[in-house]
């Protein structure tokens, strides 16, 4: 599994562990021991794609992840909208940060995106809007060889698949060829009655994991069970990504630090207990 920070260009809020430029804050990622970083991009086609492609090969940092929520919240793009323009200011939306993730063949997450019940007539339009969107961005992943992570959320957050076994029922009816599961340890926490085991059924399902403590702190901060989703997740075979979707309390340093630390330990806790188990 590999550990990435996350990085966003606005200067807002506490969530996500970077804040700034992009030639600021990928040096500052790499000289804390990154290898990878999620980056949450507002608008792909108003970013210099071969500036931040080639400040992080020199920095030797691989791009995960992009994460997408924002749009929902600036121009309420969804994919489930009653309005057909809507939609497909959507999908163009994604299919841009789809040519940004190319070249690292990196994971673009559909959490917020995908909408709400309200965004539509009824429930059921919903449905059948989302899906058809989710084909449609199914097909251009495929061309551009990524993967998109549908994220399952809490129901505050969301009002469909809220479970990881309803989102396993999802896409073996669908059988998309490109989008896999993306889950998270704070809505796990709310949602799911034994981690666990919802991780372990979910085997070739996941396709990204966004992990930060209960309070949103860095892991190990409040009380949240790290060794459980990680041991299912080594389990399963799980070989993607860790992104920190944390907040940069008590400032940025010590987000990243004590998290790299933290699960760097946790990971090879596993991983030992493992050897030893086959040793004997």
């Amino acid at each position: 599994m590999k550990i990435a920070t996350t990085g966003t260009t606005s200067l807002e809020g506490d969530i996500l562990v970077y804040h700034g430029e992009y030639k600021d804050i990928i040096p500052r990622i790499s000289y804390a021991g990154y290898e990878a970083v999620e980056l949450h991009i507002s608008d792909s086609s108003e970013i210099d794609r071969e500036k931040l492609w080639k400040l992080l090969t020199d920095y030797h940092v691989s791009l995960t992840s992009i994460g997408t929520g924002a749009v929902y919240e600036a121009k309420h793009y969804n994919l489930g909208d009653h309005d057909r323009r809507i939609r497909r200011a959507a999908i163009q939306h994604l299919k841009q940060h789809m040519i940004t993730a190319q070249p690292f063949h990196a994971l673009v997450i559909i959490g917020l995106a995908a909408g709400r019940f309200s965004d539509a007539d009824s429930p059921e339009e919903f449905k059948k809007n989302l899906t058809d969107s989710l084909h449609h961005l199914d097909e251009l992943a495929e061309g551009y060889d990524i993967s998109l992570g549908l994220e399952i959320m809490n129901r505050f957050e969301s009002d469909y698949l809220t479970t990881i076994a309803q989102g396993i029922d999802f896409l073996k009816q669908e059988r998309f060829q490109r989008i896999l599961l993306h889950i998270d340890t704070v809505h796990m926490n709310i949602e799911e009655a034994d981690i666990g085991k919802a991780i372990r059924q979910a085997k070739g399902c996941i396709g990204h994991v966004h992990v930060s403590d209960n309070d949103r702190y860095y892991p190990g901060h409040g009380h949240y069970n790290f060794y459980e989703t990680l041991k299912a997740l080594y389990d399963i075979g799980y070989d993607g990504t860790l992104a920190l979707e944390t907040n940069r309390l008590p400032d940025t340093e010590t987000s990243a630090g004590k998290s790299l630390i933290y699960l760097n330990r946790m990971i090879d806790r596993i991983e030992r207990e493992n050897m030893e188990k086959i040793d004997g």
